[in-house]
């Protein structure tokens, strides 16, 4: 597999190509023909590696003598770990200068960074941290992460502690339930649980609550502030309006209350989420901030909300989004794909999401709606090339392709004795299935979900299938007979099914080698996508994508870029 890879991802293969496959280089010890040992590659495995390499953006970081970036301080960098130190690391930087670039540009100042999906808010705690001292608006919908994000702000001295000093003698008062005054230091005290209070422990200091600040106001000699102010929305992100958002954080006072906002919100625009764009004049009050929108791999729709939110907001003037997670993306003009059809239980949810268009899905841009191909009109991405787009080949090393490879050899081969033992129904074809058979009383296949399991079970087949069945007899429909039929299984046996199936590992092997490897080219058209969107809006100025980071560290290294006139 070593060599296989080598040829998709590393190997120079021009001397393979056309009327170059006759010379010398295509000679291994005078004989012709010969590659690594072996026969050389096919001309059509040839073309196709060079149109798939052709058609894939470029990935490789260059870092710019102007972009030297500083080491996250300790106390910043809490929680972090290397890969996401680097990310931060760099596109805080990235993000620093490009507000200083859009200030030169349009001549207004971005008071504000939206951070889009905050998460734990390791982006935007960086940013509103010396030396960048940014204003950062944190929007995410889990309020455990912005319970954990606080306090971590505290940690690196972006908010003070809570700090409070009560008056022992009132505190102990209440839990007794009597009148503080009854509290009489010269004799001894008990509580109703016959609990004796000590005098020495009744204090009568004043209450005093130090509430944790936003924005600490710490200043430098010139007067100049030295750190951000840090703002928290929780927020179920739906679409790309923020302006009352924005309103609500950067005008208080001429705010109302953040529920009423929603209800603005969703009553202004409940006609143009269908058309998932809202022009810029449509906006409901706008305020007078310049806001940049920026997200860390936000999963699948948030990138578009986000990229959207650069048309639909007059306060948002630049965005810079990096995305990941292709997988939850929706489908905009087709029904939602799963798997192929065939392999779909007919469970009513299913049925019923399958025919649904989402207008916030892929694409985005016009161009790639109305593209035409031999297929018809439209760029679709179903399920499986979504799945695929999120792998990273060029970091796969002998070891880890090893053991990703044998994770799926032994999944598929559980599939066979489970088919094989009648546990669940064989499964039609995928002829049948393309000419409609499969709605004739073909049965579908079974996806039983065996999760995660420890590094233990992959030592073995059969201590893999000791512990997938382990888990699979609690399943709702299958697990009794599961457990009759499959749990007794001997060692011998399961030996028997790898021994006459291991030719089969290597073609599983060379199958998700050759998607993964294809599906370089689903992640550039989705990227492209967006970039297309963006340079169709007549309010956008200037529109790019360029990698940020290390593809090694983190593959999802592509920063969609966009400035508003």
């Amino acid at each position: 597999m070593g060599d296989i890879l080598d040829l998709l991802l590393r190997e120079d293969i021009e001397p393979f190509r056309g009327d170059k496959v006759d010379s010398q280089v295509s000679r291994e010890n005078g004989e012709p023909n010969v590659w690594r040992g072996g026969l050389r590659p096919p001309p059509s495995l040839v073309e196709y590696i060079h149109d798939i390499r052709r058609h894939s953006l470029r990935r490789d970081f260059i870092s710019k003598p102007e972009r030297l970036v500083e080491p996250i301080p300790h106390t910043v960098a809490v929680g972090m770990k290397p890969k996401k130190r680097h990310e931060v690391e760099h596109l805080s930087h990235y993000v620093a200068s490009l507000t200083e670039d859009v200030t030169a540009t349009r001549g207004e100042k971005v008071s504000h960074i939206v951070d889009f999906g905050s998460g734990l808010n390791y982006l935007g705690r960086t940013l509103a941290s010396a030396p960048y001292n940014k204003d950062i608006i944190a929007i995410e919908r889990r309020q455990n992460n912005i319970t954990s994000a606080k306090g971590k702000d505290i940690h690196a001295k972006l908010a003070k502690k809570t700090v409070t000093l009560r008056n022992k003698k009132e505190f102990k008062a209440r839990l007794m339930g009597i009148d503080p005054d009854e509290l009489d230091s010269n004799s001894g005290v008990s509580t109703p649980d016959g609990v004796a209070i000590n005098q020495d422990e009744v204090a009568t200091v004043i209450d005093v609550v130090e509430e944790p600040d936003a924005n600490p106001g710490q200043a430098s000699p010139n007067g100049k502030s030295i750190l951000g102010c840090m703002h928290y929305v929780e927020h179920d992100i739906q679409d790309g309006y923020l302006e009352p958002i924005i309103r609500h954080i950067v005008e208080p006072s001429k705010d109302i209350p953040m529920s009423a906002v929603e209800d603005q919100d969703n009553t202004a625009i409940k006609s143009l989420k269908a058309l998932n764009l809202m022009p810029t004049e449509t906006a409901l009050s706008p305020s007078s901030s310049q806001v940049m929108v920026v997200s860390l791999h936000s999963c699948g729709n948030l990138v578009h909300h986000g990229i959207r939110s650069l048309v639909m907001n007059p306060s948002v003037v630049a965005i810079a989004m990096i995305g990941c997670c292709y997988n939850l993306m929706t489908e905009r003009l087709g029904p939602m794909t799963y798997k192929l059809p065939i392999l779909r239980s007919l469970h009513p949810r299913l049925e019923k999401t399958s025919t649904a268009y989402d207008p916030h899905g892929f694409p985005m841009s016009q161009c790639m709606e109305q593209y035409t191909h031999d297929g018809g009109n439209g760029i679709r991405l179903n399920i499986t090339a979504r799945m695929m787009a999120v792998q990273a080949p060029y970091n796969w090393g002998p070891e880890d392709s090893e053991m990703f490879f044998t994770r799926h050899f032994y999944r598929a081969l559980l599939q066979r004795i489970l088919v094989d033992y009648e546990v669940i129904p064989v499964p039609g074809s995928v002829q049948d299935s393309a000419s409609g058979l499969a709605n004739t009383g073909d049965t579908p296949g079974t996806p039983l979900i065996v999760g995660s399991l420890r590094k233990s079970a992959f030592e073995s087949f059969s201590a893999y299938t000791r512990a997938a069945i382990s888990k699979l007899i609690h399943d709702p429909q299958h697990g009794e007979s599961i457990r009759r039929k499959v749990a007794g299984i001997s060692d011998d046996d399961l030996n028997e099914y790898v021994n006459k199936y291991k030719f089969a590992k290597k073609q599983l092997s060379i199958a998700w080698t050759l998607m993964a490897f294809s599906a370089g080219v689903a992640e550039s058209i989705i990227v492209t996508d967006r970039w297309l969107f963006l340079r169709e809006q007549k309010v956008v100025k200037h529109a790019w994508v360029e990698p940020v980071f290390e593809y090694a560290q983190s593959p999802r290294n592509l920063v969609v870029v966009g400035i508003k006139k």
